[in-house]
């Protein structure tokens, strides 16, 4: 036998159901505001390195080993992989790709095109260390930590 039961508002009390309401609103609004504030990411170079926005269809080209077609000031991509989680990000949102299909990508075109192999630092200091030596390399970073890096400047943010 099948019983159905309706909700009855009679026996509720309206400023208890008006606060359930207004908690649960603000929970969901301060957590996609938190959400949208970490989560970003930047492109970032070398200060004075003269690199501007790029399209993320060059972005992706550079970190497959290819030569920037919009921006020739971009000399050779770096993989900050300090944090397995922005790592997978960069590659998720950025190239369309898993690690392991990228790393793929990046074999094939080694064999196939002769091209090197892309640098990976795994420390912020190896990074800004890297870029003040290297001027015209990229790399991204989450914002966060730009204020631990010396040097550097945003070219443009990711997501």
């Amino acid at each position: 036998m099948i019983t159905s039961s309706t909700f009855h508002t009679k026996n509720k009390n309206p400023s208890v159901l008006s606060a359930m309401v207004f908690v649960l609103s603000m929970l969901m609004l301060s957590a996609v505001h938190a959400e949208s504030r970490d989560g970003e990411v930047v492109l970032i170079a070398a200060r004075g390195s003269g690199i501007e926005a790029m399209q993320l269809r060059d972005i992706r080209r550079v970190y497959l080993g290819f030569k920037s077609a919009d921006n020739k000031s971009v000399k050779s991509p770096v993989l900050n992989v300090q944090s397995k989680a922005l790592y997978d990000e960069f590659l998720k949102n950025t190239m369309h790709l898993t690690e392991g299909s990228y790393k793929r990508k990046l074999v094939k075109r080694m064999f196939r095109q002769g091209s090197g192999e892309i640098l990976e630092v795994k420390s912020l200091e190896e990074l800004n260390n890297h870029l003040k030596n290297n001027i015209g390399d990229i790399s991204f970073i989450e914002t966060d930590s730009i204020e631990d890096m010396e040097n550097v400047e945003v070219i443009q943010v990711l997501w």
